[in-house]
């Protein structure tokens, strides 16, 4: 009997190991199939200049090759003058006529140096997304990045 449920406990910790890097691989799906049909936001020429007395925010535009159903997202963040980061004041928003907040879909990733996701999805389209973040000294910066996904025909 002892034997039985030495076995089964060992069993049972290889099936938890086994789903929790199967939770860990799977991606991120940053916006629904909704939210992606959105219409993109419009400003006319009269976009206000981004805020930039805080941390400094690196992030690339993106291209997602067809074919590649997931990619990483690296935004990093430096602080000014020894000042730390706030990641609290961490705001990552996809640029639509609503936009569409996706900063508690992120935070998971997020820390001091920035915002690390191995593998994420996104539907087929062109996609602005806007990060912002301040320091202890309630400095504020924010940053605009593009991400195309292309379509596999």
């Amino acid at each position: 009997m002892e034997k039985i449920l030495k076995v089964a406990a060992a069993a049972l910790l290889v099936t938890l190991c086994l789903f929790s890097v199967a939770l860990a691989a799977a991606p991120l799906q940053l916006l629904s199939l909704e939210e992606a049909a959105r219409p993109e936001a419009r400003n006319f020429g009269f976009a206000a200049a981004l805020r930039n007395d805080g941390p400094t925010i690196s992030a690339r535009d993106l291209e997602v090759p067809p074919g590649q159903t997931t990619f990483p997202l690296a935004v990093a963040f430096t602080a000014k003058d020894g000042t730390p980061v706030d990641i609290n004041t961490l705001k990552l928003e996809c640029l639509k006529s609503t936009p569409v907040d996706l900063t508690a879909r992120v935070k998971p990733y997020a820390g001091k140096e920035g915002v690390n996701v191995d593998h994420i999805s996104l539907p087929p389209g062109s996609y602005r997304f806007r990060v912002a973040i301040s320091d202890f000294k309630g400095r504020f910066s924010e940053k605009e990045f593009t991400v195309k996904v292309s379509v596999n025909y």
